[in-house]
């Protein structure tokens, strides 16, 4: 797979037949940028696990068999701190707030904020064919997201993939 980016700055991932499916992610130096957002955290971690994203801290072993299958070492399953997966950078961020509360003078608020309760994360991989795929399937089988104000995304496997696009104020960018 390869990709490129438009005129408008979409990026389009081109598959063998040179079909180009254009996604909600950028590509910058060979890092794939994705902004998410799901229900809660939990759902996050369990499609990042599923996926490579994420992994435990200790990543536990299967089970050892000699010669004749009997069990030389019991498994062991993962355990410890959910973690980005070796060479990928994830940031949590978590409630996203769309409009700053108004305060006066004296910190008092007038008008509450208006908040996302939704957990939000963006994260930055290394660009991969196996990521391209991924991210080209959430497109073509992903159903539209609930959005926010101006924001447009995909939803797929319990998360949506923001469009970066869409996105008038990011909360987090890495220089």
């Amino acid at each position: 797979m390869s990709y490129f980016t438009d005129e408008s700055g979409r990026l389009h991932v081109v598959d063998a037949e040179d079909n180009a499916t254009p996604v909600f992610a950028k590509v910058s130096g060979g890092v794939l940028h994705c902004m998410v957002r799901c229900t809660d955290e939990a759902t996050f971690d369990a499609v990042g696990l599923s996926v490579g994203l994420l992994t435990h801290e200790n990543e536990g072993s299967a089970e050892v068999l000699d010669e004749e299958g009997n069990v030389v070492q019991e498994a062991v399953a993962p355990s410890g701190a959910i973690i980005p997966s070796k060479g990928n950078t994830v940031t949590r961020i978590g409630p996203h707030v769309i409009t700053p509360a108004v305060l006066d003078e004296d910190g008092n608020e007038l008008v509450p904020a208006v908040v996302d309760s939704r957990f939000h994360a963006n994260f930055w991989i290394p660009a991969s064919s196996e990521w391209e795929e991924l991210i080209v399937e959430w497109a073509n089988h992903g159903t539209a997201g609930a959005s926010n104000g101006s924001e447009s995304a995909v939803s797929h496997q319990g998360i949506e993939l923001i469009d970066p696009l869409s996105v008038t104020t990011p909360h987090n960018v890495l220089l």
